[in-house]
């Protein structure tokens, strides 16, 4: 499974139902997310509910990535990308990309664009 920024940045927000969330697909899956959706993280932290970045980054250092791995993007990712834009935003082909070219099919988002990719499918929190 493949981690969005949002899922990472309601974690580092200590929202409840996210952490029981996280805590379960700890034990279920393999987890995953680039260092694009790590900026988002900490941009997004900072800008819209003032956390720190030394938090956040302290947040992703001890939380998130002891248990999720971050996939390399580049070149294969860009040009898969491409195919993308248009139905998604930049950043999510980019994900969308890193995720096909791990052999990835699932994201962990609450962002509804995902749905409209059939090479992937979306969950959020049940």
């Amino acid at each position: 499974m493949f981690f969005d920024a949002n899922v990472l940045i309601y974690l580092n927000l200590g929202v409840e139902e996210v952490a029981r969330f996280f805590e379960k697909l700890l034990t279920e899956s393999r987890l995953y997310t680039n260092v694009l959706v790590l900026d988002e993280v900490l941009y997004v932290s900072w800008r819209r509910y003032g956390v720190k970045f030394e938090d956040t980054m302290r947040f992703l250092d001890d939380v998130v990535l002891p248990y999720v791995k971050v996939l390399n993007v580049g070149w294969e990712e860009y040009v898969k990308a491409k195919g993308y834009v248009g139905i998604l935003k930049p950043s999510d082909a980019l994900h969308v990309a890193v995720m096909l070219n791990n052999g990835i099919k699932t994201v962990v988002s609450e962002d509804r664009d995902f749905d409209r990719v059939g090479d992937v499918r979306r969950v959020w929190i049940r």
